[in-house]
C-alpha cells in the first residue's frame, strides 16, 4: 500500500448537509491474506470479513490506514482478537466489546498469545452495541476509529444498534471502517450506506481487499490455509460443499463523523 493521497470527500445525501474534508485516505484496492477464524468446510461463501474471520494482516492495515499512533480504536464486536491485537501492537489504545463469556474468552486468549506485553492497551468489555453506545461512558466521543464487522446475520435493527454504537464512539473526524458479508439481503452496500448516514456518518470511501500478491504487474491469488474445522465446530462435513466458490476479494466502507 502507498502513502495514503490528500482527496475530497462530498456527501450528497438527500436531506442532510453537505460535508466537505480534505482527510487524507489510503488507496482504495489493498492486497491482503486469506480470511481465518470460522469453520472453512462448512461456513458459505458469502460468509466474508465478519469478526471472526478478519485475518491479523487486515485488522492492521485498517488501523494503520486511518490512525496515529496513541488513538484510540473502538471495536464493537470483538470476534477472533484480531482488531485488537493489530491496535495494540502498532502502538494504538482499543476498547472491544464481546456479546458473551465465551466469545471475551476466545478474544482475550487470542490477544495474550500474541500480544502480551501491550496487552494493557486493550480494555475488553462484555455487552451489546445497543447497551454501550450511552453518553455516560467516559470513552463517548474519542475514538479516532471504529471497526464494525458483524459476525451473525445481522438485522435491519441491529445494523442500526450497530452504527449508532460507532456513531457515538467516535471524535469529529473520526472513520468508521465496516466490513460486508457480502450478503444479498440487509449487509449490501446501499443498506450500509442509508444506516450510517442515518446515524450521522459521511460515506468516505469503498476499499476492495483482495487476497493476493503483486508481482509484476500480476495479482496472484493468496493461498488459503488447509482446509479443517475449527476445534469448537460442531458441523460434521469432511468436504466444503459441492459448488462451493473461494472468497477472492472483501468490501470494506468507510464513513466520517462530521
Amino acid at each position: 500500500m502507498s502513502e495514503p493521497t490528500t482527496a475530497t470527500n462530498t456527501d450528497h445525501c438527500p436531506n442532510s448537509r453537505t460535508y466537505t474534508t480534505s482527510k487524507p485516505v489510503p488507496l482504495s484496492v489493498w492486497l491482503t491474506e486469506p480470511l481465518a477464524g470460522c469453520c472453512p468446510v462448512c461456513e458459505t461463501p458469502i460468509g466474508a470479513a465478519c469478526a471472526n474471520r478478519l485475518p491479523l494482516g487486515l485488522a492492521r492495515q485498517i488501523v494503520e490506514a486511518f490512525t496515529a499512533p496513541g488513538d484510540l480504536v473502538y471495536v464493537p464486536e470483538a470476534g477472533n482478537g484480531s482488531c485488537l491485537i493489530a491496535a495494540v501492537t502498532t502502538g494504538r489504545r482499543v476498547l472491544g466489546f464481546a456479546r458473551t463469556r465465551h466469545d471475551a474468552d476466545l478474544a482475550y486468549a487470542h490477544l495474550q498469545q500474541e500480544a502480551a506485553r501491550v496487552a494493557s492497551l486493550a480494555l475488553l468489555r462484555r455487552g451489546h452495541p445497543d447497551t454501550h453506545s450511552t453518553s455516560a461512558d467516559h470513552h463517548h466521543g474519542s475514538a479516532q476509529l471504529a471497526i464494525a464487522a458483524p459476525h451473525a446475520f445481522t438485522t435491519h435493527a441491529q445494523l442500526a444498534a450497530l452504527t449508532d454504537a460507532c456513531a457515538h464512539a467516535l471524535r469529529p473526524d473520526g472513520v468508521m471502517v465496516m466490513t460486508s458479508r457480502q450478503n444479498i439481503a440487509q449487509d449490501t452496500a446501499g443498506y450500509l450506506v442509508a444506516h450510517a448516514r442515518a446515524s450521522g456518518l459521511v460515506y468516505l470511501q469503498h476499499i476492495v481487499a483482495a487476497e493476493a500478491t503483486g508481482t509484476d504487474g500480476r495479482l496472484t491469488p493468496a493461498i488459503p490455509a488447509r482446509v479443517r474445522h475449527r476445534q469448537d465446530c460442531v458441523c460434521h462435513h469432511t468436504q466444503p460443499w459441492p459448488g462451493r466458490h473461494n472468497v477472492i476479494h472483501n468490501d470494506l466502507f468507510a464513513f466520517i463523523k462530521p
